[in-house]
């Protein structure tokens, strides 16, 4: 679940990327670069969410790379919980910045 949580969440950040910016972050770290690129507007659109959210977001993309590389008998509850806790905050938190995003991108006349 908290796999499928973040990798949803990245597929909006690049859609917004693609759209918005012309293309997403390559290259080794590319899902830490979409994640921060977010944080800051670009030529063609404001910041998406702000640095608290993306910090929060960082957890989630740290198990996202230890879920991928590591195997599944290794996962440990202790490690995952607080992230399985905070998990409907934080959409709430993403949602209703994503919302703000979109509402800027509508009143400058640009489609999302």
């Amino acid at each position: 679940m908290l796999h499928s949580f973040y990798t949803g969440i990245e597929h909006i950040f690049k859609r917004v990327a693609v759209e918005c910016d012309g293309g997403s972050p390559v290259g080794d770290v590319w899902h830490r670069a979409l994640l921060a690129g977010m944080t800051k507007p670009s030529s063609r659109r404001p910041a998406v969410i702000s640095e608290n959210t993306a910090q929060a977001l960082r957890a989630y993309l740290d198990f996202r790379h230890v879920f991928r590389h590591a195997y599944s008998f290794e996962l440990q509850w202790e490690k995952m919980a607080s992230l399985v806790r905070q998990c409907e905050k934080t959409l709430v938190r993403l949602e209703s910045e994503l919302d703000t995003f979109l509402a800027s991108l509508d009143r400058n006349g640009k489609s999302a």
